[in-house]
């Protein structure tokens, strides 16, 4: 894995040293705050109705990536690009009231738990330009994974909560994996040195986050991308 981020940083400084000798070369940022979601894979015999209480009890989070690029156009309707960054997706919970049999005020009323993933990704694409402005934009991301947590977040009588936040260990975490990625963008604004663009946005995990689990994650984000070409 270290080896193909290394491949891929040496590829886009590689395409960076050429970029002012080649005009069809665009350097770029993007950052896609979004909200992401398990689709909970289930795949015991019979279905276990686990799988229907976590889909009923869990809802989007807000998550955030970024990435550098490097665009490269083939002609004027076609441009391909590969770039590198940070990835986070994941889940949490409704809040969920506890009962106490004698009440106390120094103890939560609810509690939630948020899940996150956090991945270096290597993000591959084809863009097609509908006209001088819009685009559409289809390709895949190798996803890396770092470490992923767990978030416990108990609120109290008084309005205030607290965060605990551990080391996930629940499951034997995919290491690597595979997004199909999806958007429709236009590029709004325009100077002779930069290019600003907005891109709404859709990645979906094609393998289960784990390893080994019966009872899978295959993550889903929606948001939109905005960022510069220079």
């Amino acid at each position: 894995m270290k080896k193909l981020t290394l491949i891929t940083s040496l590829i886009i400084l590689s395409l960076l040293t050429s970029q002012g000798q080649e005009q069809k070369f665009e350097l770029g940022l993007s950052l896609f705050p979004s909200y992401s979601i398990g689709i909970i894979s289930d795949n015991t015999t019979p279905t276990s109705p686990i799988g229907s209480t976590f889909e009923e009890n869990e809802i989007w989070k807000p998550s955030f990536c970024s990435n550098i690029f490097i665009d490269y156009r083939l002609s004027k309707n076609s441009i391909v690009g590969i770039g590198i960054g940070y990835q986070n997706n994941g889940e949490r919970t409704k809040k969920t009231d506890i009962n106490f049999s004698t009440p106390d005020p120094s103890l939560p009323l609810q509690v939630r738990f948020i899940y996150n993933r956090y991945n270096i990704e290597i993000p591959i694409y084809y863009k097609h330009m509908l006209h001088n402005k819009f685009f559409i934009l289809v390709g895949t991301s190798g996803l890396i994974n770092i470490y992923n947590t767990t978030t416990s977040v108990q609120y109290f009588p008084n309005n205030s909560n607290e965060r605990n936040i551990e080391n996930d260990i629940s499951t034997d975490y995919r290491e690597f994996n595979i997004s199909g990625n999806f958007g429709f963008g236009l590029d709004y604004f325009s100077t002779k040195k930069a290019t600003f663009f907005l891109l709404p946005y859709i990645q979906y995990g094609i393998l289960g986050i784990s390893k080994s689990a019966t009872l899978n994650r295959n993550f889903l984000s929606l948001g939109i991308s905005t960022g510069i070409k220079l």
